[in-house]
């Protein structure tokens, strides 16, 4: 994928480059992995965004074609629990 020409790339703190953007379609995610969502910040008495903060699938469409002309990503990964914790997760896979 060719991008902007100030492009740079994004680089992780090991050094690798990011090639794939990951974009978390709920804060509501059923798993609870340690690494994402570690019980000691996400415990019982956390306040998840409000649905009218969670972005939209326009929005969410919008950030991904941005990121990939911007940064050059090669892929996207779409979070957000299993099976996937927001409605009609189809219509944004389409």
């Amino acid at each position: 994928m060719v991008h902007d020409e100030g492009a740079r790339d994004l680089v992780d703190p090991f050094g690798r480059v990011v090639r794939d953007l990951r974009i978390s379609v709920t804060d509501r995610c059923n798993f609870r992995c340690p690494y994402c969502m570690p019980a000691e910040v996400y415990g019982e008495r956390y306040r998840f965004l409000p649905k009218p903060e969670i972005l939209t699938f326009e929005e969410i469409e919008r950030l991904a074609r941005i990121c990939v002309e911007r940064f050059g990503f090669d892929g996207i990964r779409l979070t957000g629990g299993e099976p996937t914790m927001r409605a009609h997760i189809a219509t944004l896979v389409e």
